[in-house]
């Protein structure tokens, strides 16, 4: 005889998020000189984070290619 109660059961949640279409980032800490955060703030202030890395990584891939 069944109670009912196995239908009231919420389903189980994923405990991960499963794989991305993005690569992951690697969180950092990291201090600069006031000049340039003061050229990010009043070039980039919505996206200064995003433009550091697309800047950083074309950097590195300049130099990888030498």
């Amino acid at each position: 005889m069944t109670t009912g109660i196995e239908e009231l059961k919420l389903p189980k949640k994923r405990t991960t998020r499963g794989p991305g279409k993005k690569p992951t980032l690697v969180g950092t800490s990291l201090r600069l000189p006031k000049e340039v955060m003061a050229y990010f703030d009043a070039n980039f202030a919505y996206t200064k984070q995003a433009k550091m890395r697309e800047i950083l990584t074309a950097y590195v891939n300049n130099q990888q290619g030498k």
